[in-house]
């Protein structure tokens, strides 16, 4: 080498002028991939752009009786949309360097694009008019299609939120509020509703206030509702509430994962974590298989309820509208979200053992957790292969029949949930009074009905307003509603197991011991703590909304304390406030069944973002207590 002598060094003039000159070609390759990128870009912003334009006509065309735009333009504007949509795939699959991967990675582009082509066909087969049929299938077609294309970028994009560098809590609570925003504006448009319910507002903003609090219920999973769900919204409208309840009850971060496993995607560590946080699960390996069997198991449940549900509407209805309401109620009564077609909810039912036979087992299963869930599931499979094992043979000391051990977790949710069923029940027939006309096995089924609904679910028997339930008995409600469903559920409030942590610190404490213990295992101070925190939290949001309730509205302490803990614990149950609240009141409440559904320590967190670990401590000083 020019000026390096053997084993010298060579000086920087040496290196600069042995530089090498560029290959040839390789500033034609770098224009060539810049290009490329430009190119590539230009289309990712035609397809939003496009994409924002489709929704719009969607939304035009769906939300108004008559759309303000003719339907050809609509319909252009959506089929322009998949054009762009497509051309942008086939170009990222030419130009990607790994084509046949490009390919597996859009293959579900792939089938929607058959499912339209087979629409298209069957369209123009069964025809007396081919081309006015083959238009309309054409047009149902292209929005099917685009329709499926916008819940696969939202998957898309809920996979892009879960690997950013945001915290945990934000990701979700970002989930929600754009969940929220989306099903505001879905019930703000004018075919969501009938004209009385539009009639019933003083204004546009009052209407557009009201499709956002029932929004905000809906995928809070609480059921306080200014509108009458089955009388003032439309079939396009429920199905808005139905699809929030879903998506609410599941976990937005869930239905994305779910979505993007089944485009391809896979779990990513950040989004494991993510989806710990919401789960409250412990392992990350598990975390696929624990999602995979959280949206079978909800499905499989939401069916079953819905069998169960259908002999129990009138006869004389249509089968399909009787399909269609054990279908809601299923979904809802799993979710504990309370949302009913009846405007006086389950009471004109109150003796069909559906109730007590679909209704509360769905209320009760959906409150249990999914970690609980999971962990039943564990426990059977593994009786069933000790089962098996000992009829075959095997020898006693092998592991398929070793006893499944449930986790420490699950059995506090367990043990919890049953006292919490139990003993309110025998309280509420302590406390209510029977009348003259009453049964036994009616205020017994009342008592039962209400003890598990008010922990989360918001489906009532029995009148909740001041006149038909005592003091007592409205105490104990509120009680329940503060306590809540377990973690990782589709209920609020402080959670079974942050009970059952309080109350065995309280008796580790009475027996002077330093840990707090349970089942032979010691719980961590950090979740002792935890607990104390989220109780805390909880109880000021309630204190700060029934203050500000007494406030701006006209009407009394318990009612408005009764209003406000059913908002924090995402429950829905209402003394009969709720239609009458003032704009400041509605806020509140949306902010407490937001704060209520996420949980007050996760808007905290959310709110202050991530924090330091401190590496020092303070010396150590008594304080008196009591």
């Amino acid at each position: 080498m020019k000026g390096v002598a053997f084993g010298g060094t060579q000086t920087a003039m040496d290196r600069t002028s042995t530089k090498l000159p560029p290959l040839p070609g390789r500033r034609d390759n770098s224009a060539a991939a810049r290009a490329r990128v430009r190119r590539h870009k230009s289309l990712t912003v035609a397809v939003v752009v496009f994409a924002l334009m489709a929704v719009i006509s969607l939304a035009l065309e769906f939300g108004y009786d008559e759309p303000p735009l003719p339907i050809g333009v609509l319909v252009a504007v959506q089929t322009s949309a998949i054009v762009v949509y497509a051309v942008s795939r086939g170009y990222t699959i030419i130009t990607s360097g790994k084509r046949w991967r490009a390919l597996r990675a859009c293959w579900a582009d792939g089938l929607l694009l058959l499912g339209v082509v087979f629409l298209l066909a069957v369209g123009s087969d069964r025809v007396a008019t081919p081309a006015l049929k083959v238009s309309a299938s054409y047009v149902a077609a292209m929005q099917i299609l685009l329709v499926s294309r916008l819940l696969i970028a939202a998957a898309r994009l809920n996979l892009m939120l879960s690997r950013s560098r945001l915290h945990p809590a934000r990701s979700l609570a970002i989930t929600f509020i754009i969940l929220i925003v989306l099903g505001g504006l879905a019930l703000s448009l004018p075919k969501a509703t009938h004209p009385r319910a539009r009639a019933h507002a003083a204004s546009v903003p009052q209407h557009i206030l009201n499709s956002f609090f029932t929004a905000t219920s809906a995928t809070c999973v609480t059921g306080l509702v200014v509108y009458d769900t089955g009388n003032d919204y439309t079939l396009f409208g429920q199905i808005v509430i139905l699809v929030l309840i879903q998506a609410g009850g599941l976990g937005i971060m869930i239905f994305g994962s779910v979505l993007g496993l089944l485009v391809g995607r896979q779990l990513s560590l950040r989004q494991s974590l993510v989806l710990q946080d919401a789960l409250s699960h412990r392992t990350l390996g598990q975390m696929r298989t624990l999602i995979v069997f959280i949206v079978v198991f909800t499905f499989a449940a939401e069916a079953i309820g819905a069998l169960v549900l259908y002999s129990m509407w009138d006869g004389s209805l249509p089968p399909g509208q009787r399909v269609y309401q054990s279908v809601f109620h299923a979904v809802s009564a799993f979710c504990n979200a309370g949302f009913a077609l009846p405007s006086d909810s389950m009471v004109t039912f109150n003796r069909s053992w559906q109730v007590y036979g679909s209704i509360m087992p769905l209320i009760i299963v959906g409150g249990l957790g999914f970690p609980v869930l999971s962990d039943l599931q564990r426990a059977i499979l593994a009786g069933i292969r000790r089962r098996l094992a000992q009829r075959r043979g095997i020898a006693l000391t092998s592991t398929a029949l070793t006893p499944y051990r449930f986790t420490l977790h699950t059995k506090l949710v367990l043990v919890t949930t049953a006292w919490l069923i139990v003993l309110p029940t025998l309280g509420f027939l302590l406390l209510e009074p029977a009348g003259p006309s009453a049964s036994a096995p009616g205020r017994f089924l009342d008592a039962l009905f209400l003890s598990v609904t008010c922990r989360t679910a918001g489906f009532n028997t029995v009148l909740m307003d001041s006149e038909s339930l005592s003091p007592g008995t409205h105490f104990l409600s509120g009680i329940l509603m503060f306590i809540g469903g377990s973690p990782a559920s589709t209920a609020g409030g402080i959670k079974t197991v942050g009970l059952a942590v309080l109350l065995l610190g309280v008796w580790s404490t009475l027996r002077g011991r330093r840990n707090v213990e349970a089942f032979g295992r010691t719980i961590p101070d950090i979740v002792v703590r935890r607990a104390a925190v989220v109780t805390v939290l909880m109880f000021a949001t309630v204190a700060l909304s029934t203050v500000v309730l007494c406030y701006t509205e006209s009407t009394s302490l318990r009612e408005a304390w009764f209003e406000s803990v059913s908002a924090c614990g995402t429950v829905g149950l209402s003394t009969g406030l709720t239609p009458d609240l003032t704009v400041t009141g509605r806020l509140v409440i949306m902010i407490a069944m937001f704060a209520g559904r996420l949980g007050p320590l996760t808007v905290l967190i959310a709110l202050a973002g991530s924090t330091r670990t401190s590496c020092y401590d303070f010396p150590t000083e008594h304080v008196g207590i009591g």
